[in-house]
């Protein structure tokens, strides 16, 4: 039960970040977590994710793919964090699927999240819409299925798990056929 409301809080998450563009109300968010997460132990090992996320956030807007109003806002920092800590719980069925999978939801998911954000004025794309949903799309392929790995690496979800075992040791997912 945890995972789909941890998934589904997300989701709410998100939208609050995109619509409303404050720290304050993701912060409340981000305690629930902390507060009713079954592994708070482990959920702090999910942070290198997160600043990873941001770093490619700020690279990309550096690079001028983004645009926001006043720099590069504390509350994309606070949705990084919330997406790291969703990988581990409401995302978790993600490690069952073979990279390939995880491509496609990634790229799929990943621009199409950028590509809602702009359309509520959360984001500019200054490179164009298709232009932009195209970068994302290539660049979320390959992010998400190596974010699932760096969960795994990083030992943020049960340990006990044999597909866990099978990816952190042998860096592919169940699914994928052997080459």
């Amino acid at each position: 039960m945890w995972p789909w409301m941890q998934l589904l809080g997300f989701n709410l998450f998100w939208l609050l970040a995109v619509a409303w563009q404050q720290p304050a109300p993701l912060l409340g968010f981000l305690a629930l977590h902390g507060l009713f997460s079954p592994q708070r132990s482990r959920d702090l090992r999910l942070l290198p994710l997160a600043l990873a996320g941001c770093l490619l956030d700020a690279l990309l807007w550096q690079l001028g793919l983004f645009e926001f109003a006043s720099g590069f806002p504390l509350w994309l920092a606070l949705l990084w964090l919330g997406f790291a800590l969703t990988l581990a719980h409401g995302l978790r069925w993600l490690l069952r699927l073979p990279r390939w999978q995880q491509a496609l939801i990634g790229g799929v998911g990943g621009a199409s999240s950028y590509v809602t954000g702009a359309a509520m004025g959360a984001v500019q794309l200054p490179w164009g819409l298709g232009i932009s949903s195209a970068v994302l799309a290539l660049i979320w392929a390959g992010w998400l299925p190596l974010l699932v790995w760096g969960m795994v690496k990083l030992q943020a979800c049960d340990p006990a798990s044999k597909r866990v075992h099978a990816l952190a040791n042998t860096g592919t997912s169940p699914g994928d056929k052997p080459s």
